[in-house]
């Protein structure tokens, strides 16, 4: 993680763009439930809501409570590596969720045509 700030704009960008998809495939495909596009698209952002505040993590310790600097940086870089994993695992596992909502969202004669277009 180079920094929380460009973190927090993956984020944004990530959820933007699924919002985006998901909004297109409700104009483009009119037999689409409109309902379930936009529960899909308050999920989307209830998860950048709270994946946006799961980014302001902070170590509880100060250096002072380990033996050296170098110990304190090294037990902050664990803590955050940790923090940020368990961020990006649980992110990516809302969003494939939401992507099988969106699929299921499609009516069968859609998803039939595309799965022939991409035997071809």
């Amino acid at each position: 993680m180079a920094n929380k700030r460009i973190l927090k704009k993956q984020i944004r960008y990530a959820c933007g763009d699924l919002a985006a998809e998901t909004i297109m495939a409700a104009h483009i495909e009119p037999a689409m439930s409109h309902e379930k596009m936009s529960k899909i698209v308050n999920d989307i952002a209830a998860l950048q809501t709270e994946a946006l505040q799961r980014t302001s993590f902070s170590f509880d310790r100060t250096y002072k409570d380990f033996e050296s600097k170098h110990a304190y940086r090294k037990a902050r870089g664990v803590y955050n590596r940790k923090a940020f994993n368990s961020l990006k695992k649980e992110f990516g596992n809302a969003v494939a969720i939401i992507v099988k909502a969106m699929n299921e969202a499609l009516p069968e004669e859609r998803k039939k045509a595309n799965v022939k277009s991409l035997n071809k």
